[in-house]
């Protein structure tokens, strides 16, 4: 004898007014699983519901078969909350992740920007302006890591209303976008800077070649990325069962991506590795040298991290939960790369403003008496002084000889040559 809806409803419920909250989908789909099987009176039974795996998994298919997709959220959401399933929140960590990655990449920016200026003793050239559009580039997904946070990323999304799902496929969908235009720029800025220190003429020409291969790779998924879904607001409205539309695989797109992405990474890492041998040097220097041509290996590292985040992403069925690892570890990509193509331009800085500093000390404390020069300080240095040794003008020193000469590498500057 089939029982009512009301039936079952205090029976294996128990009150009414969760029956009430129940949506009339997760009734349709007990029906369903119950006919000629033997468990319909105990389909409602709380703890049945809850700890049948079998019973979960053919629910789960019958509610995907019989109801829109927002329709089975909400069955999911009141069937999890009748079963005490813990309310998961990770909203926090992308938006930590944005904003102090953010933070940490705009400082490195600001220094290698800095000495650029007449203080920091060079000119700017091309690796510096296409690291100024890698940073514009790289600005949007960081403010939309908190605008996804916000949104809920990092939330089941059965947690979440229609248009919260909505919005974090939208922002994922931008910040997809320019990840993979702010990775090209940031790419293509160190392989610029390469330009700029060696002279070879054979590896120069590699290096323009890697250059149309990362222009290649930016503007291929790009456009891929930007024409996924056809109609292109489809990628996200596909909850909305009004909004027709459909999508190429994007988990093979988001796959391929990133294979291609770790291979051009690795290319960009192991370049430069050999020239350092060629430096009239000291081991110690070349090692140094070698160490920080290596800082790709950072982005590497977290390129193949986001790579093993792609695998849950590709068999989500709760995508503001699964996509959040990924979302958050492509963020920090961005960031990554940004600081580790600022690093050496900010570590010729700061040896640069230290060898100034210490040359005006030094040339100081010999007009006041204080010391006396004995061949061990800085370079060549002028100042005059009035006749009661009061020094009044002192040129900054930029090179150490002696007592820095460990941190100065001697790298060629081609910047104002021409190719």
């Amino acid at each position: 004898q089939q029982l009512s809806q009301d039936e079952i409803s205090h029976k294996c419920i128990g009150s009414a007014s969760c029956f009430d909250n129940f949506h009339l989908c997760g009734f349709r789909s007990a029906f369903r699983i119950g006919d000629g099987a033997g468990v319909l009176p105990k389909v409602y039974n709380v703890e049945c519901l809850c700890t049948n795996v079998p019973l979960n998994t053919n629910l789960t298919v019958c509610v995907l078969e019989s109801c829109t997709t927002y329709e089975g959220l909400m069955t999911k959401n009141v069937s999890s909350k009748m079963c005490g399933a813990p309310v998961r929140n990770q909203t926090l960590k992308p938006l930590l992740v944005g904003v102090i990655g953010g933070g940490l990449a705009l400082l490195a920016f600001i220094f290698r920007m800095c000495a650029g200026l007449p203080v920091g003793g060079r000119p700017l050239g091309w690796d510096d302006y296409t690291i100024c559009i890698a940073v514009a580039l790289g600005t949007p997904p960081t403010v939309f890591s908190v605008l996804l946070s916000k949104n809920g990323l990092g939330k089941d999304m059965w947690t979440l209303p229609l248009p919260n799902i909505e919005n974090v496929l939208f922002y994922y969908y931008l910040g997809e976008i320019f990840y993979f235009a702010s990775l090209t720029a940031t790419k293509i800025s160190i392989l610029a800077f390469f330009l700029r220190v060696f002279p070879q003429q054979q590896f120069r020409k590699i290096i323009y070649g890697v250059i149309g291969i990362c222009v290649a790779y930016g503007l291929s998924f790009v456009l891929a990325t930007t024409f996924q879904c056809n109609p292109v607001p489809y990628s996200w409205k596909q909850l909305d069962s009004t909004y027709q539309g459909s999508c190429n695989n994007i988990h093979l797109q988001g796959w391929m991506s990133a294979i291609f992405n770790i291979i051009i990474d690795l290319i960009i890492l192991i370049l430069p590795l050999k020239e350092p041998y060629a430096l009239q040097t000291s081991l110690k220097k070349k090692l140094m040298v070698m160490v920080m041509f290596s800082l790709g290996i950072f982005v590497t590292f977290v390129s193949v991290v986001r790579l093993h985040s792609l695998i849950v992403f590709a068999n989500s069925q709760n995508i503001t939960w699964d996509y959040n690892d990924a979302a958050w570890w492509s963020t920090v990509e961005i960031h990554v790369g940004i600081i580790c193509a600022c690093l050496p331009s900010v570590r010729a800085l700061f040896v640069s403003l230290g060898a100034s500093s210490l040359g005006t000390t030094r040339a100081a404390s010999r007009a006041t008496g204080y010391g006396a020069y004995n061949g061990s300080g800085l370079g060549s240095s002028s100042h005059s002084g009035s006749k009661n040794g009061t020094l009044i003008k002192e040129k900054p020193i930029a090179v150490p000889k002696h007592g820095d000469e460990e941190d100065f590498i001697p790298l060629v500057d081609l910047g104002n040559s021409k190719d």
